[in-house]
This record gives structure tokens, sequence and C-alpha cells, in this order.
């Protein structure tokens, strides 16, 4: 498969079913001239960005169709990663509607998917749009729901494990998980739903519920970040009408707005803080870039559209959406609007004040700078001989309940995203806190100990890492065992500088 190095795009979509929208024709083949969006070879929408255990940054987008706009057209998956932020890989298509099950019977598309990496294996929460055929004596209507896919790689070989998740009975849209510092997953999706994922990530554990995000203009496109302790919950609000030309900012029309709200927990109550991303289009520096024929705007503010998503990345915080700004360029050099359902990922800076509330995010033309990260890969820190509680026998961790493994003054630089250890004896619901600073300091993330630990990923077991950055950093092992002996070795840091891939050509 060949890759295709990308510059950086910015991407917000919404899956709202768009019918009879005539197919304009993309004939301007010239190279798009502005940063944003980053993905230009083709439409891209809805991107869902992670860090994963290569230290790359990757992203799992819907795709508009190129000839055909609309949301029943939308058939694919595509996975994309970077290594710094501005310059992407298209690792190709990753899911189909021709992967999905009894596929020949049925009109299927494919929406706004969420990834997660556990364990060795990556996860793909995708929902689906099936147009009944009414002809083979099936009910008439649309039916949607939530779907998996798992794979060993986060580029390809995904299958689909899950054809619905019995858990999301209700018009599953727009999946989005969560993976907590205390190694607790959720999932979200449309109308503020979520639930508790079990272990397996293949479906809710009990009953799902409604989110209190402290107000009422949900439509659809949940995403939750955690920063400094606090759980930000962003969301696309509901709106209506028509961009007046003359008029785009016009206070009595509803806007496509994201709008946020933060909390203590990630299953809230949460407060409603206001609006983290504006309507496409609105109030880009375009002195020197394209306007709307007769106006000082660019051309896709009369187009509506947004679905958000946020990735740290060494101590930046990115914020992912869509515009139609390409398929503008792509028809007519800019000058109409574009085709909202032909969309593309853009990518700009998130920020905040004093006071942790998200400043609006300013989208831009030129997108963000490139990263150099100048730090190893992985840190393997030295294991005292013994303490409290735990022994080190032949570079084996014996710890019992409430043992504390301390390591001195590590070098955690712009930041280390996983943390891993191999696992020899195991119980079958216990875990490992990984604090910073004392043990009963900020919870950074937490190993998962389970009675098939040593049967998977090859004995080890990992977990996301927030916040672990600083210069002679203490961090703490905290072991939960409830009264039982595990057996653990080879710690690892791990995930601190982006490795290369197959056919990066910037490597």
């Amino acid at each position: 498969m060949k890759l295709k190095v990308l510059s950086l795009l910015i991407s917000a979509s919404i899956a709202v079913p768009s019918l009879g929208l005539a197919a304009k024709k993309n004939v301007n083949d010239k190279p798009y001239p502005h940063g944003n969006p980053v993905i230009t070879h083709m439409y891209t929408a809805d991107a869902a960005p992670k860090v994963m255990p290569d230290g790359r940054v990757w992203m799992v987008t819907s795709v508009d169709h190129l000839d055909k706009p609309g949301y029943h057209n939308m058939e694919a998956l595509q996975m994309f990663s970077t290594a710094d932020m501005k310059h992407w890989v298209d690792h190709g298509t990753i899911l189909h509607t021709k992967d999905m099950p009894e596929g020949e019977d049925e009109d299927w598309a494919i929406w706004a998917p969420d990834m997660v990496y556990r364990n060795g294996t990556y996860y793909i929460y995708y929902p689906m749009r099936n147009l009944l055929d009414v002809s083979k004596g099936k009910d008439k209507g649309v039916d949607r729901y939530v779907a998996v896919a798992e794979s060993n790689r986060a580029d390809g070989n995904y299958k689909v494990t899950v054809e619905r998740m019995a858990g999301v009975p209700i018009a599953g849209l727009d999946p989005s998980v969560f993976i907590d510092d205390d190694g607790q997953a959720y999932l979200y999706w449309n109308r503020a739903l979520m639930g508790k994922l079990q272990d397996d990530m293949r479906d809710i554990d009990g009953k799902y519920f409604k989110l209190d995000y402290g107000t009422n203009n949900f439509m659809e496109a949940a995403w939750m970040h955690k920063r400094d302790g606090k759980y930000y919950y962003q969301y696309h609000t509901k709106y209506n009408g028509k961009v007046d030309k003359n008029n785009p900012d016009d206070p009595k029309r509803a806007k496509s707005h994201l709008d946020y709200s933060i909390g203590d927990s990630a299953t809230g109550p949460l407060d409603y803080k206001g609006t983290i991303n504006w309507e496409l289009g609105y109030q880009v520096d375009n002195s020197n870039g394209p306007k709307f024929p007769g106006k000082d705007y660019v051309p896709w503010r009369l187009t509506q559209s947004n679905h958000g998503a946020v990735v740290e990345f060494h101590g930046q915080e990115y914020f992912f959406y869509h515009t139609s700004a390409l398929s503008s360029w792509k028809q007519d050099e800019f000058e109409s609007m574009g085709t909202w359902t032909q969309r593309s990922v853009s990518v700009d800076y998130l920020n905040y004040d004093e006071n942790g509330l998200a400043l609006p995010v300013q989208q831009t033309l030129e997108g963000v700078k490139a990263v150099s990260i100048k730090q190893p890969f992985s840190i393997k820190p030295k294991i005292s001989p013994a303490g409290a509680n735990f022994n080190l026998v032949q570079d084996k961790i014996v710890a019992k309940d409430g043992a504390v493994v301390e390591f001195k003054n590590l070098d955690l630089g712009t930041g280390y995203y996983y943390f891993g250890m191999t696992v020899h004896k195991t119980i079958s619901n216990g875990h490992i806190e990984v604090r910073r600073d004392s043990p009963d300091g900020m919870l950074m993330g937490t190993l998962l100990l389970r009675d098939n630990s040593i049967e998977i990923n090859n004995a080890r077991t990992e977990t996301f890492l927030r916040e672990a950055r600083g210069d002679n950093r203490n961090v703490y092992l905290v072991f939960k065992t409830h009264g039982q002996t595990v057996e653990v070795s080879a710690p690892d840091f791990f995930a601190g500088a982006p490795l290369p891939v197959a056919g990066d050509k910037q490597f």
C-alpha cells in the first residue's frame, strides 16, 4: 500500500442524513495552497486522534465521497498518523461498508468513528446507518447502531468483532471512547448517553444513562478529554437555518457550534461553560487568503457542520475539526462555498485561561507548526532490591497488597504516554496505580490485573499515562491486590518519542 506524507488538516463534521444533494464536479487539480485542512488528496471528516504506543498521533476519520456528496454515501474509514503534528502519513482504508456482515442485502453508511488502544489491541468504534431493504421482506426504515472492529495493528487488518453493541440500543451515533486514569473505560454517544465499557471493551457494563452536562442544547458528536484533573465534555449544538450570506453571524440563528462542559467526574454532573469551537470559517484571518465573492469572510463560512476532537501531544493540546475549504478549492478555486458534505480535517491549537476554561479555538488557514521531539522512546527504570510489602526476586517484583515501588529522579521530558510491565503471577481483579511525586500523588494511569493478564499481549499489561512529564520526577507504583501476592517485572515508560512507520518518507 502506498503511503502519502501530507500537510496538517483540520476537520469537523456532523452526521445528519443529507439526501438529494447535487454532485458538484471536483475539477480543480491544483495543489491546495494553505496548511488547513491537512489532508488534501481526499475528503475526510470526523477525526478521532489518539497517541498510540509507537509515540505517534494516529487519526481515524470517516470519508466523504468524492463524486456523491451526502452522508448516506459515506462508505469507509481511513487511517492516518503523524510524528510532528504537521505532516501526515495515509495508511489507507481500514474498514469499508463492503466489509459489513450480510452487506449485499443492505444499504450501508459508516459515520463518525473513534479508536483506542488497550493491552495489545486496537479498537475501532463506528456507527452504522443501515437503510433496510423493504423488497426483501425487512421492516421499512433506517437502522442505526454501533459496532466494534479490532486489530493488533493500528494501520490495518481490522476485523468486525461486534456487529451490534447490545448495550447501545438507542440509535447509536458518534461513539466516543475515553479511558480514565483509574483504568475504567467509558463510551459516549448521541442523545448525551454514556455507559461504562466492560473489560473486554466490547459492550456496556450495566445500564447506559444520560450524562448531566449542565444544559439542553446537545445534538451529537460527544468527546471527552481530561486536563489537570478536570473532565471536558464537548459536543455539537442544536442549530437551525441556512447561513445568510449577508448576515452569517445573525444572533437570532441557532449556531452550528461545539460547546463544552466541565466537571470532576467522567460520569458527571458537569457545568456548562460555553463554546469551544465556533461555526466553520468564523473570524478566520484571510487578509491574504480566499474570500467569498463580494464578502470579507472565507467561502466555507456559509457551510454548517461541526465535529471536534482533542489530543495532547508533548505539552500542547490540539483541536481537530473539519471544514469545506478543500471542496471550495477543488470545485471553484474558492469562488463558492464548497459542499458541506465534502469535508476535510483541520487542526489548530487549543489553549486555556488561568482558570482552566477553554479559549474558543482560533481557526486558521495555516494550521499548526511542526513539533520536534528529542528524547528517548522509552525509559526502563531501576528497581530497588526491596521495600514495604515487596521483594525483588530474580528481577521480579513480588508484591503484596499495599506495596509501594519507587522510581527516583526520572527524566520524563515533554511526556511519556504509556507504562507497561510483564505479568508472571496475577489475580482476578487487582490493579497497580502509577502515581507522580508521592504514593498518594497524581494518578497518571492504572495497570489492570486480571485472570488472563498472562495470556494476552505477551503477558504485558499496559496503561495510557496522563501528564507524565517533567525532569527529576519520582514515580510510584502502588499495588492494590486484595490481600494477595502478584509478580511483575520489566517496568517500561514508553511512547516518549515517535517511531517511524513503513513508507514514511520523512525518515
